[in-house]
Order: structure tokens, then sequence, then C-alpha cells
């Protein structure tokens, strides 16, 4: 099945009466429910979805001189998706960011919604992986911040 994975930032400033009353309860330039949202779709067939709750989440990659790290994330949210070629794709949310999540089936799979909170800052280095910053290992996030510039 196809798999959709879309990530929102929940706006906490927005209000939700302003839009009520002066805007048929949608959201204007200056109201916005959402800071930013991220879609991306699973490569590949998905054959077993599951959503795994306070888990550790491992954060693989390279520095910039090619030398590998792994660090383990505490407290996350990670969707596993088992594809139909017997790899895992792992995507992963530090918990205490998450508001809610939804799940709804579409004609030919599913999309999975990830509202995650404003209140604290989040580090997303790539594609589905959304770290609170205080959770983030301190050497990579020196790294982060230098590309970020």
């Amino acid at each position: 099945m196809k798999v959709t994975i879309n990530v929102k930032l929940i706006n906490s400033k927005f209000n939700q009466a302003y839009a009520d009353k002066d805007n048929e309860g949608e959201e204007t330039e200056d109201n916005m429910k959402y800071l930013w949202e991220d879609e991306f779709e699973v490569k590949g067939d998905v054959s077993n979805f599951k959503v795994i709750n306070n888990t550790t989440y491992l954060l693989n990659g390279l520095y910039p001189n090619d030398e590998e790290f792994s660090f383990e994330i505490p407290d996350m949210m990670v969707l596993e998706c088992l594809l139909e070629n017997g790899s895992l794709t792992r995507i992963g949310f530090s918990k205490k960011a998450v508001s809610k999540t939804e799940k709804t089936e579409t004609e030919n799979g599913m999309t999975f919604n990830v509202y995650l909170k404003s209140i604290r800052e989040i580090v997303n280095p790539m594609t589905g992986v959304y770290i609170l910053k205080e959770d983030y290992p301190e050497e990579l996030l020196e790294l982060y911040s230098d590309e970020e510039e």
C-alpha cells in the first residue's frame, strides 16, 4: 500500500474565535493554523504500518568528514513501515512534541497526519526526523545550526 505522511506544526498563537468572527472560521495571513507543513510518501509498497510510542530512535548519519555517527534518542514516537521487499523505514518524532495523530484510509493506501506543538523548538535534520532541540545531540546541533545560517 502507498503511505503518505503529513506533518504540521501547530501555531500556538492561532485564534479560532478571531477566525470565526472575522473570516468565517478560516485562517488568515496573520492568523495561521499551522506554521509549516511537510508531506512525503514512504518510498515503496508498505505491507505493514505501525506506531511505536515511548521508544528509542537511532539517529545515524555522517559527519562532514564522512565519519559515521549514531545516537540513541529516547522518548520517541516511531512510525515503522515494513516494505514488501523486506526493508524497514522508520520515521521519528519526539513524543513530547506530538499533539495528536490521525490515520486516514485512502483509495490506494493511507495518510498518517502528525500534528506537532510549537511551544518548543524542533530540529528537522532530514525528511522523516523531528526531534525536540533539547533532546538533539549537542555535537550535531552545532553542525545543524551552521547549515541553517
